[in-house]
Parts: structure tokens; sequence; C-alpha cells
């Protein structure tokens, strides 16, 4: 079923229920560049194979079995200074499933875990986080709660950066005791040859002290 208009279809409503915006035809239409009429078999298919429900106002969601046909993946991060080791990482991230969702560590969490503030805000970092090529869904995360973003979610698998501090034995006890037992956690690899954002900060501030001293 991958890459027919059918499982294009499921991922786009899948990605529209997590953006909050109507699965209608025309929304459909417009976001897949298909036309209506070419469209419209393959949801009447969906619909009767039980994939995909209709509601009386026109808007088409996920059934259970539509859902099942779907791996999504789910990443995070700061994603302040985006850089070729970041798009790495998403690339193999989008590389294990159907649609890959990325959680942006909001402004509070930043200045929390790494003691500085952002360069850019959360909104502007999930806008350009969003327009990646490999991203489907880019969001904001929750504040507090980590198994809020995953029950927004529903991951498959989650992926983390290979020097993202995560206790996974841990993690995979929290998503058992919520509820998400099958959800499967899976370490990427490092990109050598690139940069981390703290050494492009750090070079950045060497950068602006040395044209200060002049």
């Amino acid at each position: 079923m991958a890459g027919t208009i059918e499982h294009l279809v499921l991922k786009t409503i899948y990605s529209n229920s997590i953006k909050q915006i109507p699965s209608t035809i025309s929304t459909l239409s417009r976001l897949l560049e298909l036309s209506q009429p070419l469209l419209e078999p393959s949801l009447s298919y969906l619909v009767e194979r039980e994939s995909l429900s209709l509601s009386s106002d026109g808007k088409y969601s996920l059934l259970k079995l539509g859902r099942k046909q779907l791996t999504v993946v789910m990443t995070g991060g700061t994603f302040d200074l985006l850089h070729s080791g970041h798009l790495f990482t998403l690339q193999q991230a989008k590389l294990l499933g159907d649609i890959l969702t990325v959680v942006i560590a909001t402004d509070k969490t930043v200045e929390k875990e790494k003691n500085r503030h952002p360069s850019k805000t959360q909104e502007e970092r999930v806008k350009v986080v969003d327009h990646i090529k490999d991203v489907d869904v880019a969001l904001i995360g929750s504040e507090y709660d980590f198994m809020e973003t995953v029950s927004l979610i529903q991951p498959d698998i989650i992926a983390l950066g290979y020097d993202q501090y995560h206790d996974v034995e841990h993690l995979y006890e929290s998503l058992s005791t919520n509820g998400y037992p099958h959800v499967k956690i899976v370490r990427l690899k490092e990109y050598i040859p690139g940069k981390s954002t703290t050494k492009i900060m750090q070079d950045m501030i060497k950068h602006n002290y040395r044209l200060e001293k002049k």
C-alpha cells in the first residue's frame, strides 16, 4: 500500500489530526495536489474498508484499522540552530516509518536543561522544522508531561538522538504503565562530520567577541 493514493490519504489525515486541520475532501485535494474526482474513489474505498470514517459534515477521520496501516515515528529536540547533524538525525528517523513527528522543546525546557535562552522562540523553531522535507508534523511538546505528548501522537517508534539523555529502561516502563507497551525505542546514530548546536554557539560567541574587540 506504501506510495499509493490511499496510503498518502491516510498519512495526510493523521498529520491533519495532529495539526487540528479538518480533513475534508477539498483540504485533502489541496494538500495532496490531486483533483477531487481522483481522490473520491480512494476515499470511498477506505471508508468501505473501515479504515476511515466520514462525518455528516464531510470530515474524514482515521479508524483503528486505518491507523494500523501507518508506522508513526516520534523524535524530539531543541532544534535551535539547525545544522547537518540535525538533518542527518531526522533522515534516519524518517526511514524508520511512514510518518515523522518532531517534538520541539519549549523555551522553558531549553532554559532549564541547557542553562541558556534559545536564540529562537519555540514558535519560530517549530515553524522552521515543519518545513524540513523529511518532517511530516512538527509540534511544541508538553511543558511538564512527556506522556501527554505521547498520548497525542500515539507513536509506534520513539527515535532518540545519539546524545540525548534518556534512561531507556525507565522510558519503557513509563510507556508500559501508561498503556503503550508496544512502542519501540530506537537510538539513532551519531553524525560524525558535523558540529553540534553547542559547538556552533561557541563558535558564534567567539566570532562575536573578536568583532567586539576590533
